[in-house]
């Protein structure tokens, strides 16, 4: 069965309000945890102890952390690993059980086998670190605009990291916005799934138009509170429970200045949207 205390928010929907304001929200709708970046940690007032406080006073506990590098590059490879072992030590602090890794944005059009192939030998001795240096899980999280996005890409990494050190942590709305499956490439890979970033689609992607202006279909960079899109969670996620996932569901939607409501009614719609669909898959 799957566990319906294990349920958070990544807080990026206060696309500029204080993590004090975002922590507080997040608590008062329901979530038990909250996940944040790697860096934001790292330049709170007080350092992990202090953040460690805010997360406990709002009765949370605390995740993940999301670090996003280059990891695709050689040259960069060993600056990565270091910094990111940096932000693993103090969210492990924090109370974090996942380290999050994704891509940053993609420096060309295409990347060859060998540099897929690099970059999940990247990722095996960086999670491999993680799980001895501090007992923590690693989770490869896919992400429109980077070198893992499309299916294919992901099947190149996924297919090649070690899931001792370094599992899948798929971000629903992501592959769904880069043209892929969410629930098929979910399924595929569910025997190695360790996290999941819950993002809803909209169905429209987003588009730049030829003044440079962004059409936004919804107010969210095309995704949408979970429950109100076209992603089938309830299925997805039966097929994790068979699999025996026990890792967290992180609610994730980017808000914008068009966001179309409060961040805070827009993570209550997606507790509400994410507790019914396990409450399904658990029924199912």
């Amino acid at each position: 069965m799957l566990d319906p205390e294990r349920i958070g928010h990544t807080g990026i929907t206060w696309p500029s309000q204080p993590v004090e304001e975002k922590v507080a929200d997040v608590a008062a709708v329901g979530f038990t945890a909250f996940e944040t970046f790697g860096h934001v940690i790292e330049q709170y007032p007080g350092g992990a102890p202090a953040f460690k406080d805010l997360i406990a006073r709002h009765g949370l506990k605390y995740a993940a952390s999301y670090c996003a590098r280059t990891y695709i590059d050689p040259a960069r490879a060993a600056e990565d690993i270091e910094q990111v072992m940096k932000w693993a030590r103090w969210s492990k602090e924090v109370g974090a059980e996942t380290i999050v890794v994704s891509c940053q944005r993609r420096e060309k059009e295409s990347y060859s086998p060998e540099e897929y192939a690099g970059l999940a030998r990247t990722l095996n001795e960086l999670g491999a670190r993680i799980r001895d240096e501090l007992g923590l899980r690693t989770s490869l999280h896919p992400h429109t605009g980077t070198p893992v996005e499309k299916p294919e890409e992901i099947a190149m990494v996924v297919e090649a990291l070690d899931p001792r050190a370094c599992g899948f942590g798929p971000d629903t709305g992501q592959i769904a916005q880069a043209g892929g499956d969410a629930v098929e490439v979910v399924g595929r890979y569910r025997d190695v799934v360790t996290h999941v970033h819950v993002k809803d689609y909209g169905g429209s992607p987003v588009k730049r138009l030829p003044d440079g202006t962004v059409e936004d279909p919804t107010g969210y960079a095309g995704y949408v509170p979970v429950g109100s899109g076209v992603i089938d969670f309830a299925t997805m996620f039966r097929g994790l429970k068979d699999a025996g996932f026990d890792g967290w569901f992180m609610v994730e939607l980017d808000g914008t200045p068009r966001a179309p409501r409060p961040p805070k009614e827009a993570a209550a719609m997606s507790y509400r949207g994410l507790t019914a669909a396990i409450a399904a898959a658990n029924s199912g």
